[in-house]
C-alpha cells in the first residue's frame, strides 16, 4: 500500500512539473519583445563614426558615436534607409500611420494650422510656385495608428522627446491623443527654444511656442535636454518593468535639430581637435546623442530586459547642410556636410532623404526563444532600399500582428524582419516614392518641389518650377552629380510611367501656379 501511495505521489509530481514546463515554455512562446524606436532628428548618413558608406571618411573619423558602433555589431546595419520625406512631420507621420506622405497628405513640417502661414513662399517673392492645400494639421486620432494596435496587444505605449506630428491647438499636437500612455516633452513645435536648462529648455520667454513642455524638474540642474530626456526614458522603462508591461517607447530626440548649441560635456575636445565652433558644437551634440544610446542600453541591462528589447536606430530625414554649419572635412561652406552624397535636409537629392538606420537586439542572446524567432545577424550589412513606412508592418509584426491583419495589409510599407534573419537575403522588386510638393525655405540644389522615384539602382527625380527631370545610377554615382536622362531615356522613361500612375491612386496634389492660380499638372516625360 506504502509502495503504491509513493509511487502515484511521484507520478503526481513529475506531472506537475511537466505542466509546469509546459505553461513555462508556452508564457516564453507568448512573450513579446520590448520595442524601443531610437529617432534622431536630423541626423545625416555621415554624422557618425559608423560607416554606411562601402568605405570610410572623414565625418567618420571626426564623430565619436561608440554606441552606435556597438549597436551595429551586435546587429544589422542598413546602407540604403531612406525617410519618407527630407524634412521631419511627413517622416514621423510615415511611421505612426504606415502610409507613404502622399497618401495622407501630410506632405510637410507642420506647426500652426494654417496652410498658408506655413508656406514659406510669400506672393512678393519670386519663385513661381505656392504649397497646394495639403493636411497642415497632421497627424490626427482619426487615423489607424501603430501605437493604438500596440495598445490592444497590452503594450505601453511611451512617447519622449520631439513629436511634431499634429499642429497646435489640434488634438494631434498631443501624443497621448494618438494612442500613446506616457508622453514626455513632446507637443507641437519640432524644434527646442534651448537644450540648457538655464534658458528652461526655450521656456524663458512668455508662452513661447518653442519651448519643451514638462521638465521644469530639470531647470536648476546642469542636464542638457538630451540627457534629461533618456533620464525621463529609463524612468519609464522602470515603471512599465515594474508593472511587468511590454513597452514600446518612440526615443525621438530634439537633437541634433538646431538651434546648434554645445552640449558642454563634450565640446571643448572637439576645439581643442581643431574644430571650427558651430561644427564643434554639431560633433558635441551628436556625441550626447549616442550618450544617451549608451545609456539606455545600460539601463536596460541593469533591469534585466536589455535581452527581451529590440532597438530600431533611424534619423527622421537627412542632415542639415544649407546653413547654421561651419567647415567640414569634406569643403567648406553649405550643402558639404553629407558627402559624398548631394546637399542635405529639405532637398531631393540624397543627402535630404539617405538616413543611418540600424536594427539590433539591445543584448545578443541567440538561444533565447525570443531572440530565435526574431533573429538579427550580428555585424551585418544589408543593401536593400528600405524607407520610413517599413517600420509600420515591422512593429506590428514584432508585436504579434502578422499579414492576416488588416493594418498590416493595408500599409504602404514592407516588413524589414525577414531582411534581418538573412543579411544576404534581399527584398522584393519595389519603387521607392518621395513626394514633397513644398519649397523648404532656403535656396539651393534640390530644395524646391518635387516628386522622386527609386527602382533599384536608378533614381529619377522631377522638378516642378521649371518641368525638369534628372536620372542618376546611385551605385555608380552616389553623389548624383551625372544626369544620365539624355543617354538612358529609355530607363527614364520606364520610371515616369511608374511614377504618374502612383501619384494618380494617391491623390497627391502638386504646387500651385502662382500665374493662374491652379496646380500645375502631373509630371509628363516629353518624347525626344
Amino acid at each position: 500500500m506504502k509502495k503504491n501511495s509513493l509511487f502515484f505521489l511521484c507520478l503526481l509530481l513529475v506531472t506537475v512539473i511537466q505542466l509546469s514546463c509546459n505553461d513555462s515554455q508556452q508564457k516564453e512562446k507568448e512573450k513579446k519583445p520590448n520595442i524601443i524606436l531610437f529617432l534622431v532628428d536630423d541626423l545625416g548618413w555621415q554624422d557618425t563614426s559608423v560607416p554606411f558608406h562601402k568605405e570610410e571618411t572623414p565625418f567618420n573619423e571626426r564623430y565619436e558615436t561608440p554606441n552606435m558602433e556597438r549597436l551595429a555589431e551586435q546587429g544589422m546595419l542598413f546602407t540604403n534607409a531612406y525617410s519618407a520625406s527630407p524634412v521631419c512631420t511627413p517622416t514621423r507621420s510615415s511611421i505612426i500611420t504606415g502610409k507613404n506622405p502622399a497618401n495622407t497628405n501630410i506632405t510637410d513640417w507642420t506647426l500652426r494650422n494654417d496652410v498658408r502661414a506655413m508656406d514659406r513662399v510669400k506672393p512678393e517673392s519670386d519663385f513661381p510656385l505656392f504649397a497646394p492645400e495639403w493636411r497642415v494639421e497632421g497627424v490626427q486620432p482619426d487615423t489607424l495608428l501603430l501605437t493604438s494596435l500596440l495598445r490592444k496587444q497590452g503594450y505601453r505605449t511611451i512617447h519622449v522627446g520631439k513629436a511634431h506630428f499634429g499642429a497646435l491647438e489640434t488634438a494631434g499636437a498631443d501624443p497621448e491623443n494618438l494612442g500613446f500612455d506616457v508622453n514626455v516633452a513632446g507637443h507641437a513645435a519640432g524644434a527646442p527654444g534651448s537644450y540648457w536648462p538655464e534658458d528652461r529648455y526655450g521656456n524663458s520667454e512668455t508662452d513661447s511656442i518653442w519651448g519643451v513642455p514638462g521638465m521644469e524638474q530639470y531647470y536648476e540642474s546642469q542636464a542638457n535636454l538630451t540627457e534629461a530626456l533618456t533620464i525621463e526614458a529609463n524612468k519609464a522603462i522602470d515603471e512599465a518593468v515594474a508593472d511587468d508591461k511590454p513597452f514600446y517607447i518612440n526615443m525621438a530626440h530634439y537633437t541634433v535639430h538646431a538651434p546648434i548649441m554645445a552640449d558642454r560635456r563634450y565640446y571643448q575636445k572637439y576645439l581643442e581637435a581643431g574644430i571650427d565652433s558651430a561644427e564643434a558644437k554639431y560633433a558635441s551634440m551628436i556625441e550626447g546623442m549616442d550618450r544617451s544610446l549608451g545609456q539606455l542600453l545600460k539601463h536596460l541591462e541593469e533591469e534585466e530586459v536589455a535581452k527581451e528589447t529590440i532597438i530600431l536606430f533611424m534619423s527622421d530625414n537627412g542632415g542639415l547642410s544649407v546653413h547654421s554649419r561651419g567647415s567640414t572635412p569634406m569643403g567648406t561652406g553649405g550643402n558639404t556636410h553629407n558627402k559624398p552624397l548631394r546637399s542635405g535636409k529639405g532637398s531631393a537629392y540624397e543627402g535630404g532623404i539617405r538616413v543611418p538606420m540600424i536594427a539590433a537586439w539591445a543584448e545578443e542572446a541567440g538561444q533565447l526563444p525570443l531572440q530565435k524567432h526574431f533573429p538579427i545577424q550580428p555585424g551585418s550589412r544589408n543593401d536593400t532600399p528600405v524607407i520610413s513606412e517599413d517600420f509600420y508592418p515591422t512593429i506590428l509584426e514584432l508585436a504579434g500582428l502578422g499579414s492576416a491583419h488588416r493594418a498590416y495589409r493595408a500599409t504602404d510599407g514592407r516588413s524589414f524582419l525577414p531582411l534581418l534573419k538573412n543579411a544576404e537575403a534581399s527584398g522584393e522588386d519595389r519603387l521607392l516614392f518621395w513626394h514633397y510638393p513644398h519649397k523648404w525655405g532656403p535656396d539651393g540644389p534640390g530644395y524646391e518641389p518635387f516628386t522622386a522615384v527609386r527602382d533599384g539602382a536608378w533614381k529619377l527625380i522631377y522638378f516642378y518650377r521649371n518641368q525638369e527631370w534628372e536620372l542618376y545610377n546611385l551605385d555608380e554615382d552616389i553623389g548624383e552629380t551625372r544626369n544620365l536622362l539624355d543617354e538612358r531615356r529609355e530607363v527614364a522613361r520606364r520610371l515616369a510611367e511608374k511614377m504618374t500612375p502612383r501619384m494618380r491612386t494617391a491623390g497627391a496634389q502638386t504646387p500651385v501656379s502662382k500665374v493662374t492660380g491652379k496646380p500645375v499638372g502631373l509630371p509628363v516625360l516629353a518624347e525626344e
